[in-house]
């Protein structure tokens, strides 16, 4: 599995930041491929710059890193693309990843 991972830094004074995230995913979410979404808003940087601070990671999860590829070329990536850099005003940072996981029985004691 690939997911792309952004995470929003504080917003401008001013910016309504709700209302844009809001239609980023409704954007985001027509992405072909999408398989799995996740949000974490941030409480609290417990270590790390303080030249940025998060206040919210988004995730997107696709099947492989074409799918991913695939789905950020599309119609509906590129609209969710634009859409980001104009209501954020660019202060995010956006990663691209293989995702794994590993179950308890898994985890090397």
């Amino acid at each position: 599995m690939h997911k792309i991972t952004i995470f929003f830094y504080l917003p401008l004074p001013g910016q309504d930041f709700n209302s844009g995230w809001q239609k980023f995913m409704g954007l985001a979410e027509k992405m072909p491929g999408l398989r799995r979404e996740t949000v974490s808003e941030i409480s609290e940087l417990v270590f790390g710059s303080q030249g940025h601070q998060f206040i919210k990671i988004h995730e997107f999860y696709f099947d492989s890193r074409q799918s991913l590829n695939a789905a950020l070329q599309s119609p509906e990536g590129q609209a969710a693309g634009d859409w980001l850099h104009a209501f954020t005003r660019k202060r995010f940072s956006m990663l691209v990843a293989e995702h794994k996981e590993a179950l308890p029985e898994e985890f090397v004691r």
